[in-house]
C-alpha cells in the first residue's frame, strides 16, 4: 500500500518495536528497542533516549500479538518530551495489505 499524505487516524498502541537505523551512506547508525506511542495506516510513533536526524532511512519490525510487521520508514519528526526522551514520528514507505491486515486484527479502527 502506497500513502500520500497524512490524515489517517492515529491510534494509541504500546507494542515492542526493534528497529535499525541507517545513516546517509546505508551504514546502520543506531538500533534497539523501544515502546510504541501510536499507529496509523501511514507511520508510527515511538519514545526514545537520543535523538533521530530527520529524513533517515529506518527498519521496523513491530511487534503485535503472536505476529510482526517488518516494514521501512523515514524519520518525519522529533520532538523533545519532559523526561529528556525524544517522541519520534516515522512515516511507513510501504505497508503490504497482508501487513495492514495483521495490524487490524490488533487494532480494527486502522482500516478506518
Amino acid at each position: 500500500m502506497d500513502f500520500e499524505g497524512r490524515g489517517a487516524v492515529r491510534i494509541n498502541s504500546e507494542n515492542l518495536l526493534a528497529f535499525r537505523l541507517f545513516d546517509k551512506e546505508g551504514r546502520v547508525c543506531n538500533e534497539g528497542m523501544v515502546e510504541t506511542l501510536d499507529i496509523s495506516r501511514t507511520g508510527i510513533a515511538i519514545q526514545f533516549k537520543e535523538a533521530m536526524d530527520i529524513g533517515l532511512k529506518i527498519e521496523l519490525t513491530i511487534g503485535l500479538g503472536d505476529d510482526v510487521v517488518k516494514t521501512i520508514g523515514k524519520v518525519r519528526n522529533l520532538q523533545e518530551v519532559d523526561d529528556g526522551q525524544f517522541q519520534i514520528g516515522i512515516e511507513f514507505d510501504f505497508l503490504t495489505d497482508e501487513d495492514l491486515n495483521k495490524i487490524a486484527i490488533v487494532y480494527p479502527s486502522i482500516l478506518k
